[in-house]
């Protein structure tokens, strides 16, 4: 059995994003349903339950209380996100564990990853910069009051000062090495037994540096000592700074009248939805490339960029939309 886990909380959109999630992952899987159970952890499960009742969904009730306590251990936010797959594994010791961001959504059939959970091998989003490349990133945050390059900076540091322990082996990392991004987290059950180094490693990294993706650094490091990361980046979307753009169509999307909708025609909808909203977050990528190239004055890869955003526009209904919001930007 393999589990589809999910931690939502907060305010509504949250819950859309959650909903969206879900759905986009049945709406694509197209094997034997009763393989997989897709669990969400949230504190209200009253919420999906009006959209969810044709599905087999579990829901875990967990009180804001909880969160927080977590929370305050170190002060990181995304601590939560350890324990929910801990909880998972802890239920279910001999099934596998793909978790997901709520802002994510299934763009292909996920039984590539899920035949790929054996051991020896992890799954994480895609693999970003390295530790070192990191420090380069963070400039584009700092402002006149906060030195945003210091967080990788201090982790650096941090890592080359001594080592860590993971699976009761002393190991030690370095800033060549690549960050991956945690919007995806699949672990076979074999490596349930990491998990108290990931939660200690968190603590360390957060505690020494006050970088709020420690638990994403924490995950990087142990599943880099103990397996192989593989990227899920062809199987889902992460779309965690193009939120703006997806957001919009959930609303629309989840109103009374898809209550209404049968399975099936839920299922259709949403994956049409993955299938337009995939080909826009490629669009604004190339973007976001080609406008980060031009400030650095680098304009052959700029116009390369530009023109894989031209050839990647969407020309559907989104194209309007499109037009429309790069008018309101540059206005603004």
């Amino acid at each position: 059995m393999k589990n589809v886990v999910l931690l939502c909380y907060g305010k509504e959109i949250e819950f859309k994003r959650t909903l969206f999630a879900v759905l986009s992952f049945w709406s694509w899987y197209e094997n034997s349903k009763g393989d997989v159970r897709v669990i969400i952890y949230t504190d209200n499960p009253d919420y999906f339950k009006p959209y969810l009742v044709d599905f087999n969904i579990t829901y875990v009730l967990v009180p804001i209380s909880e969160i927080e306590e977590s929370t305050k251990k170190s002060g990181l936010i995304y601590r939560f996100k350890i324990s929910v797959i801990d909880k998972a594994f802890q239920q279910f010791p001999n099934e596998d564990v793909l978790y997901i961001d709520t802002d994510t959504f299934f763009i292909a059939n996920p039984q590539k990853l899920f035949s790929a959970l054996v051991p020896g091998q992890s799954f994480m989003h895609l693999r970003e910069q390295t530790y070192e490349e990191m420090v380069e990133v963070y400039k584009w945050l700092n402002t006149a009051t906060l030195d945003a390059q210091e967080f990788p900076r201090s982790f650096l540091r941090l890592i080359e000062s001594k080592t860590f322990s993971v699976g009761g082996k002393q190991e030690q990392f370095n800033r060549l090495q690549h960050v991956w991004n945690a919007g995806v987290i699949g672990l076979p059950n074999s490596m349930k037994k990491y998990i108290p180094d990931v939660f200690a490693l968190s603590d360390e990294f957060f505690l020494n540096t006050k970088w709020r993706i420690s638990e994403q650094l924490a995950f990087t490091a142990v599943l880099n000592a103990t397996s192989k990361i593989l990227p899920s980046g062809d199987v889902i979307n992460h779309y965690w700074h193009y939120k703006d753009r997806v957001d919009p169509r959930l609303n629309e999307l989840f109103t009374l009248g898809f209550k209404k909708l049968n399975k099936n025609r839920k299922l259709i909808a949403v994956r049409r939805i993955t299938q337009k909203l995939d080909k826009l977050i490629y669009h604004e990528q190339m973007m976001t490339n080609t406008k980060n190239y031009l400030r650095e004055k680098d304009y052959k890869n700029g116009f390369k960029y530009a023109f894989k955003a031209l050839k990647g526009m969407p020309l559907n209904d989104d194209f309007v939309k499109i037009i429309k919001y790069r008018f309101s930007k540059v206005a603004s």
